[in-house]
C-alpha cells in the first residue's frame, strides 16, 4: 500500500545546546570529578556556573577528558576518553565518531565544552525542525500517531531534500528499501501532536549534518513508509 502526505516546514532553528540535555546532578557530578569540594547550598544554576569555571581552570583538552569520562563512563575506557579529548579540539564527533548511536551524547559533550572554550572547540550545530504533516487518509495518519516510527520519519524528512543531501548519499538504499536499522540514530529527539483530523505536528531535533538540507524547503509531498516490522 502506498501512503501519501503533504508536508510543510513551519520552523527551522540552529541550536548550540539541546535544552534539558544536562541536569543539575550532571554538573554536581562533574564538580565531584574535579574534586571541587563542598557543594551544599548550590542550586542548579550555581552548579552549572561553578562547573564551567572549574573546567576553564583545567584547560581545553583536560576539560574534554573530564567531560567524556563522566558522560561516557558506560562505554569508553580511560584511554579512549583521553584520545577522544584531543580529537574533540578539531573534530565534530557528533558527526564523525564511528558509533553513530553515540552522536547525540557526543553533541551534548561538545556543546558544554564549546560554552566553556568557544575558541577551542567546534561550534555546535544541531537543528530543530517542526513539520506539519497532513495525511491523505486515516491509514496514512495512523502511521504518524501516537509517534511515527523512526524509519518513516527519516524517509519523510528525506523527501524534502534534494538528491545530493547527505541522507540520500549515505542511506540511499535504506531510504528506498524495507529496512532502515540506523534511522533511530539520525533523529535524536522527536515529539508528535495531532493538530487536526488528518494532520500531525512533528518536532525533530538532530545534527545539522542530517537536517541542514531542509533549510530552504517550504512544502513538499511524500510517500514515506515505515520499515516492515
Amino acid at each position: 500500500m502506498e501512503y501519501s502526505y503533504h508536508v510543510r516546514v513551519v520552523y527551522f532553528s540552529n541550536l548550540l545546546e539541546i535544552e534539558g540535555s544536562r541536569t543539575g546532578a550532571d554538573y554536581a557530578a562533574l564538580l565531584d570529578a574535579m574534586e571541587y569540594g563542598d557543594q551544599s547550598g548550590m542550586d542548579d544554576g550555581e552548579s552549572r556556573e561553578m562547573c564551567i569555571l572549574s573546567l576553564q581552570d583545567l584547560g581545553p583538552e583536560e576539560a574534554a577528558y573530564v567531560v567524556l569520562k563522566h558522560d561516557f563512563k558506560d562505554v569508553l575506557r580511560d584511554g579512549q576518553a583521553r584520545n577522544l579529548a584531543g580529537e574533540m579540539l578539531e573534530e565534530k564527533l557528533w558527526e564523525e565518531y564511528a558509533d553513530s548511536a553515540l552522536h547525540e551524547r557526543m553533541f551534548n559533550a561538545g556543546s558544554l565544552l564549546y560554552s566553556v572554550f568557544p575558541h577551542s572547540f567546534p561550534k555546535p550545530d544541531a537543528v530543530r525542525v517542526t513539520l506539519d504533516v497532513t495525511a491523505a487518509d486515516l491509514q496514512a495518519k495512523a502511521l504518524l500517531t501516537p509517534m511515527p516510527h523512526e524509519s518513516l520519519l527519516v524517509r519523510l524528512l528525506a523527501d524534502g531534500m534534494d538528491e545530493h543531501a547527505v541522507l540520500h548519499r549515505l542511506y540511499g538504499d535504506e531510504l528506498k528499501g524495507s529496512s532502515f536499522p540506523n534511522a533511530a540514530e539520525v533523529v535524536w529527539i522527536v515529539s508528535a501532536e495531532a493538530i487536526g483530523e488528518d494532520a500531525v505536528s512533528i518536532d525533530v531535533t538532530s545534527s545539522g549534518y542530517w537536517l541542514d538540507a531542509l533549510i530552504e524547503t517550504e512544502s513538499y509531498g511524500s510517500n514515506a513508509y515505515a520499515d516492515q516490522i
